[in-house]
């Protein structure tokens, strides 16, 4: 899925509750799809509308958003969602993030601002953090994440998650992302990574 689409429908989404509704939409289309499958080029507002007859279950806008997209970026579109449901919670001051253990949630350091800093002052790297989070969410909110995933590691973790999803790694991101940022910071990583992109945006 394009990333300026991401952009836009990111644009179209613009509470909490109405990210929520999309990707309750989006998550009960997967689940149909997971069972009977589908054209991938086919719009997903027409999957909505013509198969699933949902659209008169949705907000006019969240089904103009959904209708960006095709069943084949489905999966991107879920991953976007649910990114951006952590970070409207981070806003209105909850916490995304209850079931990871406390062991990857270290406070940074200074030296750790700085060079989260400087690598995403360069690189934009968003559909790494659409990995990061995924990774965050579906991997370290499982109960037994620390028998498998040690707070010490994590660049080649990370890599390792995305390879095995037969993804390329951004050569920005392989060979720039600093090696000091473990996986005992990945949450407070993500959410200092999310609030400068942020800060930044506004700041343009």
């Amino acid at each position: 899925l394009q990333t300026l689409t991401l952009f836009a429908m990111a644009g179209e989404l613009h509470s909490y509750s109405e990210v929520c509704e999309a990707l309750s939409t989006l998550e009960v289309a997967l689940g149909f799809l997971a069972m009977t499958g589908g054209e991938p080029l086919m719009q997903l507002s027409c999957y909505l509308e013509e198969v699933l007859q949902m659209e008169n279950q949705m907000a006019p806008h969240i089904f103009k958003a959904l209708s960006m997209c095709c069943l084949k970026h489905c999966v991107a579109l879920w991953q976007l969602l649910i990114s951006l449901k952590s970070e409207n919670m981070l806003r209105l001051k909850r916490d995304p993030f209850v079931g990871v253990s406390e062991k990857y949630k270290q406070v940074l350091g200074e030296d750790e601002h700085r060079l989260l800093t400087g690598f995403f002052s360069k690189n934009s790297a968003d559909a790494f953090l659409l990995e990061m989070h995924e990774f965050l969410v579906l991997v370290l909110q499982k109960p037994n994440a620390l028998d498998t995933f040690r707070p010490d590691w994590l660049k080649d973790t990370l890599f390792s998650y995305m390879e095995r999803k037969d993804l390329d790694i951004p050569r920005d991101v392989e060979e720039l992302f600093p090696v000091e940022i473990l996986l005992c910071h990945y949450v407070e990583a993500w959410k200092f990574i999310v609030a400068f992109k942020q800060e930044r945006g506004q700041r343009q």
